[in-house]
């Protein structure tokens, strides 16, 4: 089998129709000895910035010398990005091999795409002797895969609405969905989010006697400046002794203000946990050397050309602070593809003030929302905007119209973004 055999055979077993059930992965692990059980994890959940927050904890632990092992989803261009040992992409024959040694016993439980993908890392993450394993999750957290992970500490970034089919078209539906997660007796991080969120996750985390670290009552930010090429600021955490000035984080937006303080919360509390010097300077070292694309991601000057992940409604209003406040522009191009099961009419309804030229296309993505739909959305706020029928036309389309001294804007999917690196890295 090689590699290209491997990912098609595994990506045909997309749940798709498929239960949500945890019945299939538990059953596979516990026939392979259960590796989730032996690592010291760390599971992340949230509705956006839980990849952010997953990274930078990654980072400053290198920093500190331990050994991790860091597990996310989607990719953006190889399916080998969703395993990192030490910030270092798994090699593909490595994966592939993992897959063959137990793909007897994925056929016998019928395990899905996702479900082959967690079993992987757990498995890999052990098998290198990993101190932390970083688990981010895929969706909601009660039904996922990576909440099986042996939980040192949980983590949830923020709470809004996004796959409101799977989870439930409500915050407080959505918030149950994403304490699903926690552990009893395990601390859980709580990020910075809407009050009815923090309400509905405190409850969960009291009814499994949880010790809530929360960023409110924990974390205090002042002197944030936000950059082209990151953000800095001072952070006071007194629970632990943390009083850093200057913090700087290569990740751009004031989100990640908010991502990192959250990661630095997550890992002092591991370096008391487990008995180890927190470090001013590594941890500074890890925060200026983050690796994470696709997210306020400059890839072109003159024009400035940006991609971002955003894909859902609070995501772009993030995206849409940041653009007016990071960057100088005479016109802004947005090029957008959305997948059809997004909440794409906010989306384009919170972008449309700022945007003077849409450029709608759409990706190979088997979710993508044809072109037509988005259009007459993007119709109810402007006559400006075009329409091309894939991502490479509507950049160089939007290259085509832009003066040097505007800025364009890819973003409405992780999908979308990783085809123009894909494309980027084929030049």
């Amino acid at each position: 089998m090689t590699y290209e055999q491997f990912l098609q055979e595994i990506y045909v077993k997309k749940a798709g129709k498929a239960k949500l059930t945890l019945a299939r992965i538990e059953k596979f692990l516990d026939a392979v000895g259960n590796p989730q059980a032996k690592l010291n994890g760390i599971n992340v959940a949230g509705t956006n910035g839980k990849g952010s927050v997953c990274a930078i904890v990654e980072s400053i632990l290198v920093a500190h010398g331990f050994k991790t092992g860091l597990n996310t989803s989607p990719h953006l261009v190889d399916y080998t990005e969703r395993f990192r040992l030490n910030k270092k992409c798994i090699k593909p024959d490595i994966l592939k091999t993992y897959y063959e040694k137990f793909k007897t016993l994925h056929e016998k439980f019928n395990t899905t795409y996702f479900e082959i993908t967690t079993a992987i890392a757990f498995q890999l993450f052990l098998d290198e002797k990993t101190d932390y394993a970083i688990m981010e999750v895929g969706m909601g957290g009660r039904l996922d895969a990576t909440k099986l992970v042996n939980s040192v500490i949980t983590a949830i970034t923020n709470i809004d609405l996004d796959h409101t089919k799977a989870l439930g078209n409500t915050i407080p539906k959505i918030a149950h969905e994403k304490a699903g997660i926690l552990k009893e007796n395990i601390p859980v991080i709580l990020g910075k989010m809407k009050p009815i969120a923090r309400s509905e996750l405190t409850k969960a985390a009291k009814n499994k006697n949880c010790p809530i670290l929360d960023f409110e009552d924990e974390i205090k930010i002042d002197n944030s400046e936000l950059k082209n090429d990151g953000c800095s600021y001072d952070i006071a955490i007194p629970h632990y002794k943390i009083n850093y000035k200057n913090i700087f984080c290569n990740l751009v937006g004031y989100h990640q203000v908010l991502n990192s303080a959250q990661a630095l919360l997550i890992v002092a509390y591991l370096a008391k946990r487990f008995k180890w010097e927190l470090e001013e300077k590594k941890v500074k070292k890890g925060m200026k050397s983050v690796l994470w694309q696709g997210r306020m991601q400059q890839i072109g000057k003159n024009p400035t050309i940006l991609i971002d992940g955003a894909h859902n409604p609070g995501g772009i209003e993030q995206l849409v602070y940041n653009l007016q406040n990071l960057y100088e522009y005479k016109k802004l191009f947005a090029v957008i593809a959305i997948l059809y099961d997004k909440d794409f009419k906010r989306m384009i309804k919170n972008l449309s003030p700022i945007v003077d030229t849409f450029v709608v296309c759409k990706s190979h993505a088997e979710r993508a929302a044809q072109v037509n739909n988005l259009g007459s959305e993007v119709k109810k706020y402007t006559d400006d905007y075009i329409i091309e029928f894939d991502i490479k036309s509507a950049l160089q389309r939007a290259n085509e119209l832009a003066n040097i001294d505007d800025l364009i804007c890819v973003t409405g999917s992780l999908y979308t973004i990783g085809e123009v690196l894909a494309e980027s890295k084929n030049i």
